[in-house]
């Protein structure tokens, strides 16, 4: 459909040359253009398509080892040149062949590996790495990790179709939260988004790290904690709709306190086919009586939870809403612009041009004349 809808306005643009052409572009030609705008189209929509559900996830595991590597070196560049030549006078042309070189023999790689099968290298002191990073000797074997994985999110190039609540986001836009996510020196990230100034906020990101680090080879989660202040409980849904549901392998505890520290309401965020195991993580942490934010036993509860009950859930379930994926009004924009700029200078050449000899009128333009 968005294919079609695309092809629209060159078609007729098309069209137009053929009916209005006075002749000059002919059947042929006109099965040309529409041929051209179908092959252009389909890869425009191929790439809108692509764009709008490319996704990113986090894995998690600890460090198994690090290393330091030598590999090829990869500093090139073009030596021993000469003119190789052909040909006398006028028709006499010559060519630069050159050979590749290396700066070095080697380079040398400093490199770190994670027990999820994944590495990552820390960035060189010098060109050819010979020189050991200090942030190469602060690795630990053993520490949390973490590392960014794409993937395709069918839910993200739809998300009308699942968590569309009508004005919530609207309503609550400018309290809703950043998703967390972000890694930053090489393998870390905070998964403790608050809204109330924790004092230990710095011990709830390790214990989640730790979390994370023994969950991930098995389980493939990825835990993060939301704390919000005095919120209704349909901001739950404002968030999640936002949010677009989080990442599919997340586990997403969001925590509501009321105005003196106690737990109001708690939700799960997950994606999983065993959604019991979201109801009672709920339950566990909202607890049965008053009760404030206890970081060891909400921590210990994520841990027991998501290791006996929690099923990731896989994106090719969602492999139906492939037909659903729309462009965005810029990309539309651009389609229909990309598209009329090639059909019309496609009409034009046709119009003054015989690509096919099949035509007996003589080109308007003098310039164009055979």
């Amino acid at each position: 459909m968005v294919l079609l809808t695309m092809l629209i306005l060159p078609t007729l643009v098309a069209i137009g040359f053929l009916v209005f052409g006075g002749k000059k572009v002919t059947l042929k030609e006109f099965l040309t253009q529409i041929a051209v705008q179908t092959v252009l189209m389909a890869c425009v929509a191929y790439g809108v398509s692509c764009q709008n559900t490319a996704d990113t996830e986090l894995l998690n595991g600890r460090i198994s080892k690090k290393a330091r590597e030598i590999v090829s070196c990869e500093h090139s560049y073009s030596c021993n040149c000469y003119e190789s030549c052909s040909g006398s006078g006028s028709s006499r042309s010559c060519t630069t062949i050159c050979q590749t070189c290396y700066e070095h023999s080697y380079d040398v790689d400093w490199a770190v590996y994670l027990n999820i099968g994944e590495r990552m290298t820390i960035s060189r002191v010098d060109r050819q790495g010979l020189s050991k990073p200090r942030r190469w000797e602060d690795v630990v074997v053993g520490e949390p990790a973490t590392v960014t994985h794409g993937f395709t999110n069918y839910i993200k190039g739809s998300p009308d179709t699942l968590f569309r609540h009508q004005g919530l986001v609207e309503k609550y836009e400018k309290d809703i939260p950043s998703y967390p996510g972000e890694v930053y020196d090489y393998y870390r990230v905070r998964r403790l988004v608050s809204q109330v100034a924790l004092p230990d906020s710095e011990a709830w990101n390790k214990d989640l790290a730790e979390v994370n680090a023994d969950l991930g080879p098995t389980k493939q989660a990825d835990v993060a904690v939301v704390v919000l202040s005095q919120k209704p409980r349909e901001f739950y849904s404002a968030l999640e709709e936002k949010w677009i549901g989080g990442k599919k392998n997340d586990v997403v505890l969001v925590i509501d306190l009321d105005s003196n520290g106690v737990i109001d309401w708690v939700e799960v965020m997950a994606w999983t086919d065993n959604k019991i195991f979201q109801v009672e993580l709920r339950d566990e942490v909202y607890g049965s009586g008053v009760q404030h934010l206890n970081r060891e036993s909400i921590i210990k509860s994520i841990k027991f939870y998501v290791q006996r009950d929690y099923v990731r859930k896989h994106m090719k379930d969602f492999e139906y809403l492939k037909g659903l994926i729309r462009p965005t009004t810029g990309q539309w924009i651009f389609a229909m612009l990309l598209g009329l700029i090639v059909s019309v200078g496609l009409g034009v050449y046709f119009y003054n041009e015989d690509p096919f000899d099949d035509d007996v009128y003589q080109p308007s333009f003098p310039r164009f004349r055979r």
